[in-house]
């Protein structure tokens, strides 16, 4: 793979600000960015963000189109930080912190549909025990096939946080040599999205 393999595959002419990294989430045969819409530049201010803003930006890799997903409904007032997109058991997620008191777990039970939007947690950091580390520093690892259990990585004390929605209960796993490892899908096509005055997908 060289220079000459790029492409510009896609060009849109309102391609989103992107937010946090500009590794998407892929889920279905497509990259995910969470990102913002009917910006005047690609530079913003977080506190002036409007929830309708907020958007995920969808490539499909196969068909090289992109679309806009909405936002669940119930994901009603910008949160003071940036939310964030994973991938669970297959499915889109989003999380991020209500109002320094709450962790909140978003799924979006069947790609691309609106109304399948579920929200799956919604607990308190008392009862999580976050007691000498921000909710930044919690990363969602694992779903279980129903859903209840969720595993949440520590990355300042290094170990796993296990919570059950069904019980609410919660339970601290030690990780052996302290270390934490992160793996990622990957596809044989690299995808740089590129914003200003050349702006579009490049493969």
């Amino acid at each position: 793979m060289g220079n000459n393999c790029w492409r510009k595959t896609l060009a849109c002419p309102d391609i989103p600000t992107l937010l946090g990294t500009l590794i998407g989430q892929f889920v279905n045969g497509s990259l995910n960015w969470l990102a913002l819409n009917n910006l005047n530049c690609h530079q913003y201010k977080w506190e002036n963000v409007t929830i309708k803003q907020l958007v995920i930006f969808s490539l499909d890799l196969r068909k090289e189109t992109c679309k806009y997903i909405s936002l669940p409904d119930g994901f009603v007032e910008v949160p003071e930080d940036e939310p964030t997109l994973v991938v669970l058991r297959g499915c889109l997620c989003l999380y991020y912190d209500h109002m320094k008191t709450h962790f909140v777990l978003w799924e979006m039970r069947e790609f691309g549909v609106q109304e399948s939007w579920i929200r799956l947690v919604n607990v308190s950091y008392v009862h999580l025990q976050f007691n000498n580390f921000a909710p930044d520093d919690v990363l969602p690892v694992c779903l279980s096939e129903n859903g209840d259990l969720l595993l949440m990585a520590n990355k300042v004390k290094v170990d796993v946080i296990k919570y059950n929605s069904s019980d609410d209960k919660v339970e601290y796993i030690q990780l052996p040599n302290n270390q934490i490892w992160y793996a990622d899908e990957h596809m044989q096509s690299l995808v740089l999205p590129r914003p200003g005055p050349h702006k579009g997908l490049f493969f």
